[in-house]
């Protein structure tokens, strides 16, 4: 190669690396692409500074020239040219090289909302809009949404240019209970494909119940979207729903206050609105039938609250008219009224209640005095009291139901309970075996007495056909509970009779219990009903048996020749026979039976439910035996010192004169008083968060008369209410609470009284509410009925986030009113609480019923966009155009990847002199 050539060479790879190195200062200094154009055609280098690697290109001449590779000239300088070459497509692949076009295709997402606030009508007409744009799409892209609390993309048909119709959402049950419309504005931008302009077109009310649609409209115009809409002018459906239920800041106990309510109308209806203060009407003003206008009505009603504690009120609206929405008739709000403690005294005599109500009165208490029949059956009535009082009440006229709701105040609001002792409580008012008895610190099956006399019982029960089924296998039952109460003293008898009697446990000691209770699973139903032969059977057993106490239980459901009964009855009741009687259904003859208990000194009971046969045998048995009733003289003792007692002298304190014989628990429960006879007359433990209590004397005027003169007996009762009901913190802490989106924010900020902030609070938040069914979906019948869901509670931690301030954030899927109290300690020391009360009545959904235009312009402003587009502007690009890059570098990358095994070759493989031949080496030592 001549001196020419070989500065030729070198002038071009200096021109080379002169380029490249011009190219990346050009884009270091204008910061953008380097454009230029073959054969019709834009390339653009994206990244132009990479082309500084063709500043490589000078040293493959310097290195060709320091070779020893015994190759010919040529093929060196072939080597050069290609490896020259393949540096500049990699300086070419660096720079990001990239076919360029630019394009005015516009892809299109329509979002309709099919929620339940949108009518059917409106869903039309929102079909009809789809249905213009697939018809003016031509080659640009559509895409159809339907959302309602989510999203759901539509698929759309390929060949036909009619669509389907737009289906509401059903699945889950509660789909169409929200308008999430930023949820489905998120969802498009994943259906736009590259290199389209990027639309939107919203049809919708604007009723957003989640998200921000604003919010998620900046986000859209960042990413080249722009929003159009069209409004539902259909406006709502008929509808009438209760928007609010608004109560005073301040309520005082026995002050009357306004309850107001807003009811929205869609058109003029007339309505009938209730208003329930707790679980009954409310008492002042609950019923009205109003006129409701247009828009939104004020409805106010007047009430008073007697008693302090968490009250609850409730709305519930019947439209005369047509109505969409059965969730929305309703609205629950509850509200916190401080006053006095109150007390819930329930007392089995209420002619004698007056004693125990007028000195707790004295003592500044509210006093709610009630009969067994009024005692609450939820934990909603039994929150608003602070003490329950349960006084000679027998079993048989609580409720399982109002059992568990004792139980549960106690054990989980913490409240305060005791059960005071007469002729129908504790063991004499058949409480053993029941759910009170664990409640309860003592057990009801004391030890007898050395002097209690035996006892000698005879039962007598039909086994005539028509007791065939349950109603013999419940008096064969109550005949076993019956054997297993008595002691081993006793003596007991059973006789079956239909048409005959039959002694199917004969007289015998009750101490043979397994024998007696195989015998009595003998008893079959069959034959008819003659009660005399039977009653005459047990007449002459017992007559001959030596008891101090004999005594029969007759047990019948049908009628019976009642020839020579009463005569009979009256020579029993001579030689010392009492009997009882009990009628079960309503074909007995209840002359009969009565006239047979007044003669035969005993009681009579009737109950048409079988399942209370077992509970009256036991009740007659411990009545009869009075194996619990001791009626003496004596004067309790202090067995261990209680905080209530201070001030109280009582070893000074008057007799009692009797009480209802018990046994004390183990520990953890706790025997303040007893008698002379080492029994409890006042025990108490810990159940859950709160006291239960059994003061086993009376607290009316016959075993505690004394005490009702002694001066120290308001003092007494004061007290003990005082230290045993619900624990009231006296730091109260403000609390915040909100419901945004289906989920509650909490809020606490703990100051002290000396403005410094409380950290390190170990804080619980509790929530109470009810636990339901969600509310029925549009059209599908009424909502649920009033007291059908059952509260339940549930807890949250409250974390500290700042100086002072303890958050929370929950999800709440449920409806109704809600009651939140947070318990603040600090080193597992109460210091403080908070309480708040949020409503969450029904799905938003329902509540947001009028079109909200105005969000739907600010959205569509923020993203250029507008109202009411016709389809062809919509598919307008206006001037718009996407510029698509189509990246070259990986075929440069196979190009490189070519030349480099070509270099090999041309390292290896000799193409010029192939004649050469190598001297050969010279012989080491040859001259």
């Amino acid at each position: 190669m001549s001196r020419r050539d070989r500065l030729a060479i070198e002038i071009a790879l200096l021109a080379v690396a002169t380029t490249g190195v011009a190219a990346g200062i050009w884009q270091w200094v204008t910061g953008s692409a380097f454009t230029f154009s073959v054969g019709g055609e834009r390339y653009d280098l994206l990244a132009p500074a990479m082309l500084f690697t063709l500043a490589l290109a000078p040293y493959l001449l310097w290195v060709v020239t320091r070779s020893l590779a015994d190759l010919p000239r040529p093929q060196r300088w072939l080597a050069v040219g290609l490896r020259t070459v393949l540096v500049a497509v990699l300086a070419l692949a660096l720079s990001r090289l990239a076919r360029t076009t630019d394009t005015t295709l516009v892809s299109t997402v329509v979002l309709v909302d099919v929620s339940d606030s949108v009518t059917d009508e409106a869903i039309d007409d929102a079909r009809a809009v789809v249905q213009g744009l697939w018809q003016a799409r031509g080659d640009n892209d559509l895409s159809v949404v339907t959302f309602a609390r989510d999203a759901r993309v539509v698929p759309l048909p390929e060949e036909t240019e009619d669509l389907p119709p737009l289906e509401r959402h059903h699945e889950p049950e509660d789909a169409g209970q929200g308008s999430n419309l930023q949820g489905a504005l998120q969802l498009a931008y994943g259906l736009f494909p590259p290199g389209h302009l990027r639309r939107v077109v919203l049809v919708s009310d604007g009723g957003q119940t989640a998200g921000d649609l604003l919010a998620e409209a900046s986000r859209a115009a960042r990413f080249g979207v722009r929003l159009f809409y069209h409004p539902n002018r259909r406006g709502a459906p008929h509808e009438v729903a209760v928007r609010d239920l608004s109560l005073p800041a301040r309520i005082k106990v026995g002050e009357p206050f306004h309850v107001r309510a807003r009811v929205f109308a869609s058109r003029p209806d007339r309505a009938r609105i209730r208003l329930f203060q707790g679980e009954t009407i409310n008492g002042l003003d609950g019923v009205r039938d109003v006129d409701l206008e247009q828009g939104d009505n004020e409805v106010e009603f007047e009430s008073i609250v007697r008693i302090a504690g968490p009250v609850t009120y409730r709305l519930e609206m019947e439209p005369a008219g047509p109505d969409r929405f059965a969730a929305n008739n309703v609205f629950e709000t509850s509200v916190v009224v401080p006053g006095r403690p109150t007390v819930l005294y329930v007392e089995g005599a209420q002619g004698r209640a007056s004693y125990l109500a007028q000195a707790l009165t004295a003592a500044e208490y509210e006093v709610d005095v009630r009969g067994p029949r009024a005692l609450p059956s939820s934990l909603r009535e039994l929150e608003r009291f602070d003490f329950v009082i349960l006084s000679d009440v027998p079993a048989d006229q609580v409720t399982l139901t109002q059992m568990d709701a004792i139980e549960r105040y106690v054990r989980d609001l913490g409240g305060g309970f005791i059960m005071a002792g007469g002729e129908d409580s504790f063991g004499l008012g058949g409480w053993q075996g029941t759910r009170m008895e664990r409640l309860l610190p003592v057990r009801l099956d004391s030890q007898r007495r050395r002097d209690q006399p035996s006892l000698a019982l005879a039962l007598v029960i039909d086994k005539s056909g028509s007791m065939s089924g349950q109603k013999i296998e419940l008096a064969k039952e109550a005949a076993k509970a019956t054997a297993e109460l008595l002691g081993p003293d006793d003596y007991i008898e059973v006789i079956g009779f239909d048409s005959t009697p039959e002694r199917v446990v004969r007289m015998q000691s009750a101490s043979n219990r397994v024998r007696i209770l195989r015998d009595i699973g003998r008893l079959a139903a069959r034959g008819g009903t003659n009660i005399f032969p039977a009653l005459d059977m047990a007449y002459q057993d017992l007559a001959v048996t030596r008891a101090r106490i004999k005594h029969v239980i007759l047990l019948t459901d049908g009628q019976s020749p009642d020839q020579g009964i009463p005569e009979l009855t009256q020579a029993m009741r001579a030689e010392g026979i009492t009997v009882s009687t009990v009628g079960l259904g309503t074909d007995v003859n209840r002359a009969l039976l009565q006239s047979v208990a007044a003669l035969g000194g005993g009681r009579a009971y009737f109950t048409t439910d079988p399942h209370n046969i077992p509970r009256i045998f036991m009740r007659e048995t411990t009545t009869v035996a009075r194996s619990s009733a001791v009626e003496e003289y004596f004067q309790p003792l202090l067995v261990q010192p209680a905080d209530f007692l201070r001030g109280l002298d009582i070893a000074s304190a008057p007799y009692l004169h009797g009480y209802v014989a018990t046994r004390a628990k183990p520990a953890p429960a706790q025997v303040i008083l007893e008698s002379d006879l080492s029994e409890p007359i006042l025990a108490r433990w810990r159940v859950g968060l709160g006291w239960s209590l059994a003061w086993t004397s009376d607290v009316k005027n016959r075993w505690a008369v004394e005490w009702l003169r002694w001066p120290g007996f308001s003092r007494f009762w004061a007290q003990l209410i005082r230290e045993h009901m619900r624990r009231k913190r006296q730091d109260v802490l403000d609390m915040r609470a909100e419901v945004i989106d289906d989920r509650v924010h909490v809020v606490v900020d703990a100051i002290g009284h000396d403005d410094r902030f409380l950290n390190g609070l170990s804080s619980t938040l509790t929530v109470e509410g009810p636990m339901g069914a969600p509310p029925p979906r549009a059209g599908t019948g009424p909502g649920p009925e009033r007291g059908a869901s059952t509260r339940v509670r549930e807890e949250h931690p409250l974390l500290q986030t700042a100086p002072g301030r303890y958050e929370a954030t929950f999800p709440l899927a449920r409806y109704g009113s809600f009651v939140l109290t947070a318990e603040h300690s600090l080193e597992d020391r109460p210091v403080a609480q908070s309480m708040a009360q949020i409503a969450n009545p029904y799905p938003r959904e329902y509540m947001t019923l009028e079109p909200d235009e105005e969000l739907l312009r600010r959205a569509a402003e923020v993203t250029g966009g507008g109202p009411e587009p016709e389809p062809a502007d919509v598919f307008d690009p206006h001037g718009e155009k996407i510029t698509h890059y189509e990246d070259l570098w990986p075929k440069l990358l196979f190009i490189a990847l070519a030349l480099f095994v070509l270099d090999l070759l041309l390292r290896r493989i000799r193409l010029f002199d192939r004649r050469f031949r190598a001297a050969p080496r010279r012989r080491a030592g040859r001259a």
